[in-house]
């Protein structure tokens, strides 16, 4: 696994394992939607809107109901306890990563990571993990050097998150790989505050690193 997707994959798991702990943190900033100006995230993520409802539509309730946060990205700055979107530095210069923290009101978690290229708007890999108490949590990785779409669950128990119980690709006819894609063409169009300015909360003691 490369340095980058070690680092990405591991930021989002520490955060999803302690994201109960910050359910009365609430975060917003009024920013500028950071190094965005020269890209076209409005235009891509309008292009492809038609086909990604379409996927969307076409999931199981089940996946739906994991996966359908498109609302949330648009609208939770103000709705959500936590709602914080962090713009970070890429390890190239083309590079742009964006993570999004959210918690919602059913005290599931949700964090969603993107890397894309900064200035075609190619999505380069996106990162979906969902966690719900009781039920456990499942992860979505869609890589583009492979097209492949992996799928991970980790089962709940009375002290945490258990063993990995799953793990398994996505089928590329599905519709799970379009919708873990289209929730990162989203991200890239929200306001996102930029890490050299403004420190990821830390899940655990609700300050900034």
């Amino acid at each position: 696994m490369k340095h980058r997707e070690r680092l990405g994959l591991g930021a989002l798991l520490a955060f999803v394992v302690a994201a109960p702990i910050v359910a009365g943190v609430a975060v917003y900033r009024a920013v500028p939607e950071a190094h965005a100006a020269g890209t076209p995230w409005y235009s891509l993520a309008a292009d492809s809107s038609h086909g990604d409802s379409a996927a969307f539509a076409s999931l199981p309730a089940g996946l739906m109901a994991l996966l359908d946060v498109r609302d949330a990205i648009a609208d939770g700055r103000g709705t959500l306890s936590l709602y914080e979107c962090i713009q970070m530095d890429g390890e190239e210069s083309h590079d742009l990563r964006r993570r999004l923290q959210m918690r919602f009101a059913d005290s599931s978690a949700a964090v969603l990571y993107v890397v894309a290229d900064r200035h075609s708007g190619t999505l380069e890999r996106v990162e979906f993990l969902r966690r719900t108490p009781s039920a456990g949590q499942r992860g979505f990785i869609w890589d583009r050097t492979r097209d492949r779409t992996t799928s991970a669950w980790w089962f709940e128990s009375p002290r945490g998150l258990a063993r990995r119980d799953e793990r398994g690709t996505i089928p590329r006819g599905s519709p799970v790989p379009r919708t873990v894609r289209a929730l990162g063409r989203q991200l890239l169009t929200v306001p996102c505050a930029d890490s050299s300015a403004n420190s990821p909360t830390n899940p655990i003691s609700g300050s900034r690193n």
